[in-house]
């Protein structure tokens, strides 16, 4: 008998019918596993979708979180003309008049023609200097002008040799030292001449170019020499302009500056001057007004964007936790407890008072409430009043601040470790620098003659310098020449690369040159490591003076603090407090402050939960979790299902078999039953 291959044709049944519903039925646990997985799923686009919305929450508090906005002041001049102004937030709120009678100019030289870029120009040495050049012109006597060197700038040293002594060769080793001094070429059609221009305008900045001139003669108009310019002696070169300072009146009182950028009249007020005023019918400069106000908008706008990206969240979290008890429609994470928690971390943290480092403790205190649907409102008069009367605090209820009651105190930084409170601030020892004075002097005229006593050199926190060389010359004061040291010293390229400096000045009660290192702290020292053999006798320096400066010692909240230079940083609740003392005596030098506002609590608590280990993101892996236990859970169901559709299928084969024998069995014995009737039909004829 032929076997049967097809399901249903020995048997006459639709068997694949028949199998494909009882593998429905079989395959039901396997679609609620799938929904399982789609509602899975669609919680992590929904959680995405969260962490959207609470990143953009973030971002406007972070608007928020820097103290320096809520202390913002602008200014401004009646006159636009005249120049502008600019503000930092340690301004204070004021009204002036201003009247500017000069501005300030830097001083320029320019060289005699050349017949080219490439002309030679001689070789051997320039030092440049600055100073201040006192035109004593209406005695109508030279000698007593006068040339102070500026010790606040640094002499440079050019050399010049066969591979640079020409034209272009001088201009670009004199830019090269980016020293204070730019040099150009330009043709005046007549030839081309070297332009040299101080980079800082101001009286102070005069320019002071000596050479040493490898033909012998450094004062000639051939060879290198060709370039000095002595306010006092030779003048090879030809002044343009000279160097002068801005002059202005504020409020009545004369003022000069060295330069147009005024920074140092006004505490964190910026005068840019680019006119001079004009003047009345009395030849008098017309003053205008000059007015620094606090500027507010921008930190109302800030908390007012705050409120609606605040509601902007809440929104959306409704939108994905909503369930309507009429059609009992429901929010993709209604019930899910990230949205619980979420909700209740954020209400936590605007809830908590800030402690004693603050002023205001709540924000309804400054105009921010909740009304009775969750929603945050704002009372912009009420801001506004704060913002006006109390910023630093205004400042504190919102970001990491610290406020401090002593102006020789300044709030730097802090860390996560810092608590919030009032901390008092203890000195025993202020900051020093290293220094040293040298040996007693006459205090009276000094001549400083080239290889006796015109050199030293010295380490500064340190760093070694090169070999120094004093300019030689009678100086009528020792404070004239100490400003020639000082220069000298800034100026040396060693020093300069190491970030290190000096200031000299002369001590006429103790009548000894004293000598220290710009910097704080006991990385601070300043020695003496070389000098002439005659410049003990002439300066009172001698080789291995020296000092080294001190850390500043004190205590915060009573607790020991480590000192690093100027900056104290605290330990016990004021751990990671970092604090500048600028102040100089010991004692006590008042509270400071610390608190952390809302907007910076808010920014730690959304960080946390966006976090890799944050609510968030756990929820999410726990999802992610969910939907491989469902994958894992699928496969044995569908490989269960597997083998029930093959049992099926086995067994209907059989059945097919089965009755396909039987039909064949009946269709035999029916031919046979047939047979014997005709046979018996047959027997009877």
């Amino acid at each position: 008998m032929a076997s049967i291959t097809s399901s249903g044709l020995g048997s006459g049944l639709n068997v694949n019918d028949i199998i494909s519903q009882l593998m429905e039925i079989e395959s039901q646990p396997l679609t609620k596993l799938q929904d399982k997985a789609k509602e899975a799923q669609a919680k992590i686009s929904a959680i995405g979708t969260l962490q959207g919305a609470l990143s953009t929450f973030q971002g406007r508090v972070l608007s928020l979180s820097s103290a320096s906005a809520y202390k913002s002041l602008k200014g401004s001049l009646a006159d636009t003309t005249i120049g502008t102004v600019s503000t930092a937030v340690n301004a204070q709120a004021g009204s002036y008049s201003l009247a500017v009678t000069q501005l300030a100019q830097a001083h320029k030289l320019k060289s005699q023609s050349f017949s080219s870029v490439n002309a030679p120009v001689g070789t051997g040495s320039m030092t440049i200097q600055f100073g201040t050049y006192d035109d004593k012109g209406t005695s109508g006597n030279a000698a007593d002008d006068t040339f102070e060197v500026n010790g606040d700038k640094g002499a440079l040293t050019i050399e010049i040799d066969s591979t640079n002594n020409t034209l272009t060769g001088l201009r670009d080793a004199i830019n090269a030292k980016k020293a204070g001094v730019t040099a150009t070429i330009v043709n005046d059609g007549s030839g081309y001449r070297l332009l040299l221009s101080s980079s800082d305008s101001g009286k102070a900045n005069s320019l002071k170019i000596t050479t040493d001139d490898a033909d012998g003669n450094d004062t000639d108009t051939a060879g290198l020499s060709r370039f000095s310019y002595d306010p006092l002696g030779t003048k090879n070169l030809t002044q343009t302009q000279a160097a002068q300072n801005a002059e202005f009146q504020l409020d009545g009182i004369a003022i000069s500056k060295s330069s147009n950028t005024v920074t140092d009249v006004l505490q964190g007020v910026t005068l840019t001057l680019q006119k001079v005023s004009a003047r009345d019918t009395n030849n008098a400069p017309v003053a205008t007004s000059l007015n620094i106000s606090r500027d507010t908008s921008g930190v109302k706008t800030a908390v007012e964007d705050f409120v609606k990206s605040y509601n902007e969240f809440v929104k959306s979290v409704e939108g994905l936790s909503f369930y309507n008890k009429d059609d009992n429609s429901a929010g993709l994470l209604n019930g899910d407890y990230v949205i619980r928690s979420m909700q209740s971390s954020i209400r936590s943290t605007l809830n908590q008072g800030l402690g004693s480092g603050s002023y205001y403790q709540s924000l309804g205190a400054v105009g921010v409430s909740f009304d009775d649907k969750g929603n945050m409102t704002l009372d912009s008069t009420k801001l506004q009043k704060a913002l006006d009367t109390r910023p630093e605090d205004v400042a504190s209820l919102f970001a990491v601040n610290g406020v401090t009651s002593d102006a020789r105190v300044s709030y730097v930084s802090s860390t996560a470790a810092t608590q919030v409170g009032s901390f008092g601030v203890s000195i025993s020892s202020p900051a020093t620098r290293g220094n040293f004075s040298g040996l007693a002097v006459a205090n009276g005229p000094i001549t400083i003659a080239e290889g006796d006593n015109d050199m030293l050199m010295v380490a500064v926190d340190g760093a070694s310098s090169g070999q120094i060389k004093l300019s030689p010359g009678s100086y009528a004061t020792p404070a004239a020449l100490a400003a020639e040291i000082q220069s000298k010293i800034n100026g040396d390229s060693r020093l300069k690369d190491a970030n290190a400096a000096v200031t000299v000045s002369y001590n006429a009660t103790s009548g000894k040159f004293e000598m220290s290192s710009n910097k704080y702290g006991a990385k601070s020292n300043v020695q003496i490591t070389a000098t002439g053999s005659a410049t003990e006798a002439t300066l009172g320096f001698k080789v291995a003076q020296g000092g080294t400066g001190s850390d500043v010692v004190g205590t915060i909240n009573g607790e020991p603090a480590k000192g690093d230079g100027q900056v104290l940083t605290g330990s016990g609740k004021a751990e990671g407090l970092k604090l500048t003392i600028t102040g100089d005596t010991a004692g006590e030098y008042g509270t400071i402050g610390f608190s952390r506002g809302f907007a910076s609590k808010l920014d730690q608590t959304v960080t946390s939960m966006l976090s890799d280990n944050g609510l968030l993101r756990s929820r999410i892996d726990g999802l992610n979790r969910d939907l491989k236990n469902i994958g894992a859970q699928g496969n044995t169901v569908t490989r269960r299902l597997e083998d029930i559709e093959k049992r099926y299928r086995a067994q209907f084969t059989a059945l097919d078999v089965q009755i396909a024998t039987m039909n064949s069995t009946s269709t035999y014995l029916s031919q046979q039953l047939s047979m014997l009737n005709n046979l018996a039909s047959g027997n009877k004829k």
